[in-house]
Parts: structure tokens; sequence; C-alpha cells
């Protein structure tokens, strides 16, 4: 697995770490099908490798023409492709 759960496998779901248990809910999102999906901070508690698979996704699929992706974070992180940002920043102008 791409995102390293094998050894957490025979566990239930709290008896997992806030970044395994995030790591499942990625999964979920990214393997549901729909047409938009939101990730609020997905980067948080999870290990570089685990951000890098989560990179290398999400820029697979930024030119699909079926699916939406909306990542909201305090930085627009320069390892994605971004087809729009929109600057939430006070005294800046958005877009």
């Amino acid at each position: 697995m791409a995102l390293d759960l094998e050894d957490h496998l025979g566990k239930q779901l709290y008896m997992l770490s806030n970044g395994s248990r995030r790591k499942v809910a990625l999964i979920a999102l990214l393997a549901s099908g729909a047409q938009l999906i939101c990730l609020d901070q997905p980067f948080v508690a999870l290990d570089q490798a685990s951000i890098e698979v989560l990179c290398d996704f999400l820029n697979d699929m930024a030119d699909d023409p079926l699916r939406t992706w909306l990542v909201a974070d305090y930085e627009a992180d320069p390892r994605l492709d971004w087809s729009a940002v929109i600057n939430l920043s006070p005294g800046e102008g958005a877009l």
C-alpha cells in the first residue's frame, strides 16, 4: 500500500495514531469517486512519504474533467499543480 498501513490491518480505528487515522480517511476520500473532494489541511499528521504519495495522486488527478479537488490550507503547496488559488488572507486580494 502506498500509505504504509499494512501493519495496522488488524487494528480497530480507535487504536490508530492520528496520522494513521488520517491516512484511512484520505484513502476513503480518494477512492470514493466523488465529483467534489474537499481536503482541509491534508498534510497534517502525515509523514513525509505519505505527503509525497498524496501530492503525486493530486497531481495525477489535476486534469480529471469529472472530479474537482478543493484543498484548504494556510499556503498553496508548491508541489501541487494548481489550476486556481484563492487567497483569503486579510488585506490581500483574492485570486
